[in-house]
């Protein structure tokens, strides 16, 4: 395996950090990663090795705001800004590979960011996969409420005012949860105003476009994650568009199902699922679990 680092400039400008782990041959296909609020790409590298070992290649960015990239921590004006610094990657890995087919994977935040991604331009795509899916989560603020924050966010869009995610949320193995508080590239406080509301209006219209999507969709969630609920599986179910589509719920598995201690299940059924869909073999349909 051959890991790589690199700096993308993003359409603004802003510097963004890059990473890819590539296989000794040539790969079958590319896997383009979003990770979630607050973390870096790096937190995936087992996830990385799993599937270049399966002869894939993995290419990630650590978001605007997070992990290596430059900007205020966990900031942002619009969350498209997530959207157009990936499709510029997108374009520079597709430059450098541009018959491989191309999948993108998503967690958590970087669920949103994969489905507006793909929602956007699934016809240069072979797949989706996202994880955690942030449909719903567990506050749920009145009407008045967010439309108050929606005024405010333009003049106190940097204010940390939301309550930061519960850690143990994460995994039930204490030692994932040691790491990510020992990281100096992971931010755990509290979640600015103007990246709330802007996550929060996202998903909605996510939510509404779902039916949209007509590329292979692979969606899995654990069951017990308190962060992004397990019903946001239940509304990829039951809107996605996609006629290639399975929904896994893992039952007592927590938020990060790649880090629990199941993670190797969870990451044979990524595998398999991507091997089905290169290799021809995918089945159309829900899966029943």
């Amino acid at each position: 395996m051959l890991h790589t680092t690199g700096t993308l400039i993003a359409p603004d400008g802003l510097s963004l950090f890059t990473q890819a782990w590539l296989p000794e041959r040539e790969p079958r296909a590319v896997v383009l990663l979003a990770h979630g609020v607050g973390e870096h790409s790096g937190r995936y590298q087992h996830l990385a090795v799993h599937l270049t070992r399966r002869g894939y290649a993995v290419h990630a960015l650590d978001h605007r705001g997070h992990g290596h990239s430059a900007g205020q921590r966990v900031f942002i004006r619009r969350f498209d800004e997530y959207a157009n610094d990936l499709h510029a990657y997108f374009e520079q890995v597709r430059a450098q590979r541009p018959d491989a087919p191309l999948f993108i994977y998503g967690h958590s935040m970087g669920s949103i960011v994969a489905l507006r991604f793909a929602l956007r331009y699934q016809s240069a795509l072979a797949g989706l996969i996202t994880t955690g899916t942030a449909l719903r989560l567990p506050v749920s603020l009145p009407a008045p409420v967010v439309a108050l924050a929606r005024r405010l966010a333009p003049f106190a869009g940097r204010v940390p005012v939301i309550a930061p995610i519960a850690l143990d949320g994460l995994s039930r193995d204490p030692q994932v949860i040691a790491d990510y508080q020992a990281d100096p590239l992971v931010y755990w406080g509290r979640m600015r105003l103007g990246w709330s509301v802007e996550l929060l209006d996202a998903a909605q219209e996510v939510e509404r476009r779902l039916p949209e999507l007509a590329l292979p969709y692979l969606a899995l969630h654990g069951a017990d994650d308190p962060i992004t609920l397990p019903e946001g599986a239940q509304i990829v179910r039951e809107r996605a568009g996609s006629p290639d589509l399975t929904v896994r719920v893992y039952p007592g598995l927590r938020h990060e199902i790649h880090n629990e201690p199941e993670q190797a299940q969870v990451l044979d059924d990524i595998a398999a699922w991507l091997d089905a869909h290169v290799d021809g073999r995918a089945i159309n349909g829900p899966d029943p679990s």
